[in-house]
């Protein structure tokens, strides 16, 4: 090869290495130009005063919540704007108020936060100041938040789910008697007693609930057609195959007879 061509593949060979040179300065300054846009955008974006949240809807009927004592909850955590909104923090915050039982929180072009709520279900009072929704969860509403005319159910805590599912239960099948249920308590060996608002107290106990409460459904239209000499007080089903029957007198409401019934009823 001469020389000649020796200087011109050498002068080839620099000219497409400053090509490439100038193509790689080029595609950095180009993502270098994006990643300062993208930052300076995200910047933008994250001001409070870019696409602000101007409305926080609540959707959902409220019975029992007050609407104030939410959106005071809410209002503490709604921060910055469209984009940067702590949704989770706004489901929390909402989620910590004993009345609510579940919570969605979703953003809606381009200016709003949407809630929906969904109310807690109360099956009747627990205890002393509580009550248990329709899943036998305990809430604690603030003072004077519980709700007066349900039924009185207590025990301990870990009892409410099951004394829950044994109020659904029984508390029907009371009802095609005529007898309504104010209060059932079952204690930890998971004995059953019920009181009704016609002034009959049952003991059930932790054995056979089923079989003695239809022992005592078959019994009770006789019993309360006969009034076993005065008005029923107490009915004990604690017994393998009969039942106990305590009745006051019409005519000494001070006293107490007690007149029992065994074998099948």
């Amino acid at each position: 090869m001469s020389a000649v061509d020796e200087r011109a593949q050498s002068q080839g060979a620099t000219v497409m290495s400053r090509v490439h040179v100038g193509r790689w300065l080029l595609g950095a300054l180009l993502f270098l130009s994006m990643g300062i846009g993208g930052a300076w955008g995200v910047y933008q974006l994250g001001r409070p005063d870019v696409l602000p949240l101007r409305v926080v809807r609540i959707d959902g009927g409220l019975k029992h919540l007050d609407r104030s004592t939410l959106e005071t909850a809410v209002g503490r955590v709604v921060t910055g704007n469209f984009f940067t909104v702590d949704v989770d923090a706004v489901r929390s915050a909402a989620s910590s108020l004993a009345w609510v039982d579940r919570v969605s929180v979703r953003r809606v072009w381009p200016d709003t936060l949407l809630m929906r709520v969904v109310e807690q279900r109360p099956l009747a009072r627990w205890g002393d100041g509580a009550m248990l929704n329709e899943r036998g969860e305990i809430f604690r509403p603030v003072i004077d938040g519980v709700v007066e005319g349900l039924p009185l159910l207590a025990g301990p805590d870990e009892t409410a789910a099951a004394l829950a599912r044994r109020y659904r239960q029984l508390s029907t099948r009371f009802a095609d008697l005529g007898l309504e249920v104010v209060r059932m308590d079952m204690d930890r060996r998971r004995a059953l007693s019920v009181v009704f608002r016609q002034g009959l107290a049952l003991q059930v106990g932790s054995v056979d609930v089923d079989g003695r409460v239809d022992r005592f459904i078959s019994a009770y239209p006789h019993l309360a057609k006969a009034q076993v000499g005065g008005r029923l007080v107490r009915v004990d089903l604690r017994y393998a195959n009969g039942l106990s029957v305590y009745a006051e007198p019409l005519d000494d409401l001070q006293g107490e007879d007690v007149l029992e019934h065994r074998g099948q009823a």
